[in-house]
């Protein structure tokens, strides 16, 4: 909000993107309503559907809209050129319009580039698909390639954030593994009942009419990704397969047939890929890949893997499931909030966390184990992550080390980096 009301009081065109549901359309309803302006929410559907749906919902604030039914696009620039115009002008789910009419965005361009400069209004569009927004805006050959000035990126919240919001102490392991079931998407929140997390899980996953189990069909539809490899990649992935060699394997193809489709699952943030610490992009042949969303990696490592027994199950079964599928978000959850910290594998020896402390002039080797536990067993997993350590090369390259072990007693600590 900040940042857009800096934007006000001149000309300027952007876009607004961000993963399903991760609250786009909330943030620019709020801005409307906060900045004064006009709001508009495409439908699916034919241009001319499309159009009238946009002169019946704006004609009671602009009324040439009550007396017009702009015919096409074009009309509807048109007229909108003849009107005063708001501080805000927001039009969301725009790759819907672009798919009724995929002549808009040259449309668009010649009003941005025409008219927009005239006025003092800020206009942003967004929509779910982002991979549609980003071929509208970032290939160089689309018509409104270099024309946006602002951009921005709507990332799912902390864990904080999800505490604050629900009012859970962020400090208690449960309130973790709660939102180990949801992540950082404040529309998944609102899912949530007030009930014990066996209940919560089953609800949100495993019931009939579960939302979250078609969630990852909606997003993949939104996306436009198409065919069996892509889904088999993630479900193998959401399984723990995470090297390359091993899901080519699997879904019985080369290496190289897996290129293209690991890239989109990659660009619209499905996966994430991680390298050993201190290794490069450009030189390293070693990588793994997981999901990097929390409700989505439940949906393949423990949804589909149990929801044909999820019902069979003891209280402690199911209880047992929530805390595995938390224990491996605690891991990544450590090295995504510690900066630049990093997963180390070499022969037998793994580490979870690694990194390189500027300021002490160390390395900081981390284990994160989801457990509570006491002096004794915190004993005997240092003295195990120390022999693993000194098995790799990163022993030769650093003398000054220090093993910590990150487990449930660190949340808070562990949290408080991440706002």
């Amino acid at each position: 909000m900040a940042r857009l009301r800096k934007s006000l009081g001149r000309p300027a065109f952007g876009y607004v993107t961000g993963r399903r549901r991760v609250g786009k359309t909330a943030l620019l309803s709020e801005a409307v309503r906060r900045f004064g302006g006009l709001y508009h929410q495409a439908v699916e559907g034919t241009a001319q559907q499309q159009l009238l749906h946009l002169a019946q919902e704006w004609q009671e604030s602009r009324p040439i809209f009550r007396e017009v039914v702009p015919r096409s696009w074009s009309e509807f620039f048109s007229l909108l050129s003849r009107q005063e115009l708001p501080a805000l002008l927001v039009f969301d789910e725009f790759p819907y319009w672009v798919q009724g009419d995929p002549s808009l965005p040259s449309l668009l361009q010649k009003w941005v580039d025409h008219h927009l400069p005239k006025t003092k209004t800020t206009l942003l569009v967004s929509g779910s698909s982002q991979s549609m927004l980003h071929s509208v805006f970032l290939d160089s050959s689309a018509p409104l390639y270099g024309r946006a000035t602002l951009h921005w990126n709507l990332n799912p919240l902390s864990f904080g954030w999800f505490c604050r919001a629900l009012r859970y102490d962020e400090s208690d392991p449960l309130a973790f593994e709660r939102y180990s079931l949801v992540g950082g998407v404040p529309h998944y929140w609102k899912l949530l009942s007030r009930d014990d997390i066996a209940r919560q899980a089953e609800a949100l996953y495993f019931e009939p009419s579960a939302i979250l189990a078609e969630e990852p069909k909606n997003w993949l539809r939104d996306e436009r990704v198409g065919g069996s490899l892509p889904k088999a990649i993630l479900d193998l992935i959401g399984r723990g397969v995470a090297k390359p060699s091993e899901l080519a394997g699997r879904v019985g193809t080369v290496h190289g047939n897996l290129t293209r489709p690991l890239a989109l699952l990659l660009d619209l943030g499905f996966i994430q890929r991680e390298l050993p610490f201190g290794e490069s992009h450009r030189t390293s042949k070693k990588v793994l890949y997981s999901i990097a969303d929390p409700s989505l990696s439940f949906y393949y490592g423990t949804c589909l893997a149990h929801r044909e027994r999820w019902r069979a199950l003891s209280k402690k079964g199911k209880m047992d499931l929530i805390h595995q599928h938390a224990s491996r978000c605690w891991e990544s959850y450590c090295r995504r909030v510690w900066g630049g910290a990093s997963r180390y594998w070499e022969g037998e020896a793994e580490l979870d966390l690694v990194a390189w402390d500027e300021k002490a002039q160390k390395l900081l080797v981390a284990e994160c184990k989801w457990q509570d536990l006491n002096s004794t067993q915190e004993k005997g997993i240092l003295e195990k992550l120390r022999a693993s350590f000194f098995r790799t090369q990163l022993a030769n390259r650093y003398p000054k080390v220090e093993f910590r072990i990150f487990c449930q007693k660190d949340l808070k600590a562990i949290s408080s980096r991440e706002i």
